[in-house]
């Protein structure tokens, strides 16, 4: 045989040793296995976030050019007090909220044009997900519906709201006044990765209710939805 040949036949078996043995590498926390994509690069190991996030139960959440673990069921580590999935009502003492339906499109027209805005566009390579919801005015005078805090859990990884759909007032994430047993609708939207698949809706709303003493519950309620 060839020297030069024999050679190469020798390099490339060692290079597919390495690669199969990158490949067999795997993270175990806790005693169980939480990642079998685990890279060797420049000598230090590597596995993703979502991998180790979903392995302590937590949620990976971006903040500005990094990211954060989180607790999951809601940003900062707040627990939900309301969960449910599609299509179930939802009543915290104030408010009833439905999650209607989950839409993933290119493009969505406004229902309630935003002053000069009718419509929002995905950028390339990502989906807009429409999360659309319906919420009754539980308590016995009018108030205004305040959506803060809005979350989309996709693999392990949470992804804020891009923006509101509703009739607002003034700003973007507050309706106009409802009237005592009245209902409106709207909708929450994200922008995503193509290829992501919605798993959990997270939601805070009723932040300003300690402002007025007729408003019940007195503090902001966390609901989560499970959208699949």
């Amino acid at each position: 045989m060839n020297r030069n040949i024999a050679l190469l036949i020798v390099a490339a078996a060692g290079i597919a040793a390495v690669v199969g043995a990158q490949a067999a590498r795997i993270l175990v926390i806790n005693g169980r296995v939480a990642s079998t994509d685990v890279r060797m690069i420049n000598g230090r190991a590597y596995a993703p976030i979502a991998d180790i996030a979903k392995a302590l139960d937590l949620t990976v959440v971006p903040r500005g050019n990094g990211y954060e673990l989180t607790r999951a069921g809601g940003s900062n580590g707040v627990s939900a007090r309301l969960t449910g999935r599609t299509g179930d009502w939802l009543f915290d003492g104030g408010w009833r909220f439905q999650v209607t339906g989950v839409r993933r499109v290119d493009r969505h027209e406004r229902k309630y044009p935003y002053y000069s805005e009718t419509e929002i566009s995905a950028e390339e390579g990502k989906t807009l997900v429409i999360v659309e919801f319906a919420a009754r005015n539980g308590n016995r005078t009018s108030g205004s519906l305040e959506l803060g805090d809005s979350q989309l859990t996709l693999s392990g990884v949470s992804e804020v709201a891009r923006d509101f759909d509703l009739n607002f007032d003034g700003t973007r994430n507050i309706t106009k006044a409802i009237l005592p047993g009245a209902e409106t609708c709207g909708a929450i939207i994200w922008q995503v990765d193509a290829g992501s698949v919605p798993q959990d809706f997270v939601l805070t709303f009723g932040q300003f209710t300690h402002y007025d003493d007729a408003v019940r519950p007195k503090q902001a309620t966390v609901l989560r939805v499970n959208l699949r």
